[in-house]
C-alpha cells in the first residue's frame, strides 16, 4: 500500500540517510577546554561576569567544560569549582588530569628523575630558579628577591628551599626554569636545543619556561579526555593564548587564540576571539557553542 504524501509543515525522515548522518541535536561541541591565565581571564585578575555566565550557560546545554592550565591541581581546583565544573580537569601543563569532584587521578605522566636533575643543573649554570612539582607540593630554588614570580609562590604556599634536588623523590609531575620577561622565550628555545626530544619545552607564563616528559602536551591530555568521554576530536573546542596551548588548537575540531596572542599562537588556531580584557572567552561561546542565543553580563563587571 502507497504511504499517503507528507503533510504540510510535517518533518521527513529520510530513511535512506544512515542514522551516523543524521543532525545531531543540540551544540556542535560536547568539550570545550579553556587556558586558565590570560584566556579565562586576566593574569592578575578575576573571571568576568559575562564569561562566569557562558560557562554556566554551556555546561546547562550539556556540554563538558574542562580548564586546561600549567597551574597545580590545588591552584587549578578553586576555578572549576566556582565555576560549576564537574568533567576532569587538566593540570601541570598537561601532565596530570584529576576530577575536580573527588580529586581522583585520571592520568598522570611524570618527569624520570635522572632528567628532572639535569633541568636542576641547567637552570644553575644560568644562574636561574628552578620550580619542581612533586606531588601536590611546589618547591622553588634561588627565588630572586622582589622577584615577580614570589607573589605566585606565596599564593600557592609553594616552598622555598636551599636544594631542590633534595626533594626530587620520585617524579616530579611538572618543573619550571624562573626567567624574566625579556629572556623567556629565548630560554624556552635554548633549552629545547639542550634536551631536544628528551623533555618537552614551552611557556605558558610569562616568567617561566615549562618543562614535562616528552609525551605531555595539554593537546595530549585533551585527547585522552575527549577519548574517555567518548567525544570525538571534530566536536571539541580550545581556547587559548600561549605557546603551551598551540597543542590544544591543533587538535581540538575549532581551535581559538585570543586576540592579542603570539604569531605562533595565532597560526595554529581557526577563529581569533577578542583578548581577556573584552571577554575573549564569552566571545568563544556565544558565537560557537550557543550560536548566539546566548549574551548575557555584555559590558559587566568583574564577577
Amino acid at each position: 500500500m502507497t504511504s499517503p504524501p507528507p503533510q504540510p509543515g510535517c518533518d521527513v525522515l529520510d530513511l535512506s540517510v544512515p542514522s551516523s548522518q543524521l543532525p545531531t541535536p543540540g551544540p556542535r561541541f560536547r568539550l570545550v577546554a579553556l587556558d586558565v591565565d590570560g584566556t579565562l581571564k586576566p593574569r592578575d585578575g578575576p573571571v568576568t561576569a559575562r564569561v562566569h555566565s557562558a560557562i554556566a550557560a554551556t555546561v546547562a546545554a550539556g556540554v563538558h567544560v574542562t580548564i586546561a592550565t600549567g597551574r597545580m591541581f590545588r591552584s587549578a581546583l578553586p576555578f572549576a569549582q566556582s565555576l560549576g565544573l564537574r568533567t576532569p580537569i587538566i593540570c601541570y601543563g598537561g601532565s596530570v588530569i584529576r576530577d575536580p569532584t573527588t580529586g581522583a587521578t585520571i592520568h598522570r605522566q611524570g618527569i624520570p628523575e635522572a632528567l628532572a636533575r639535569q633541568v636542576v643543573e641547567a637552570a644553575r649554570a644560568r644562574g636561574l630558579g628552578v620550580a619542581a612539582y612533586v606531588g601536590d607540593e611546589l618547591y622553588v630554588e634561588r627565588l630572586a628577591p622582589g622577584s615577580p614570580f614570589a607573589g605566585y609562590v606565596a599564593r600557592a604556599s609553594a616552598r622555598v628551599v636551599e636544594d631542590v634536588l633534595a626533594h626530587l623523590s620520585g617524579e616530579p609531575c611538572h618543573m619550571a626554569v624562573v626567567s624574566d620577561e625579556v629572556r623567556t622565550r629565548s630560554l624556552v628555545l635554548d633549552l629545547r636545543a639542550e634536551f631536544g626530544g628528551r623533555l618537552s619545552v614551552t611557556s605558558g607564563h610569562p616568567l617561566l619556561a615549562e618543562i614535562d616528559h616528552p609525551e605531555v602536551s595539554k593537546g595530549r591530555a585533551l585527547a585522552l579526555l575527549a577519548e574517555r568521554l567518548g567525544i570525538d576530536r571534530a566536536r571539541v573546542l580550545a581556547v587559548g593564548d600561549d605557546w603551551n596551548d598551540i597543542t590544544m588548537l591543533e587538535y581540538a575540531g575549532l581551535g581559538i587564540a585570543m586576540g592579542g596572542a603570539s604569531p605562533e599562537v595565532l597560526a595554529a588556531a581557526d577563529d581569533v576571539a577578542p583578548g581577556v580584557a573584552d571577554d575573549g572567552v564569552a566571545w568563544a561561546l556565544e558565537k560557537h557553542v550557543l550560536d548566539g542565543r546566548y549574551r548575557a553580563g555584555v559590558g559587566a563587571g568583574a564577577g
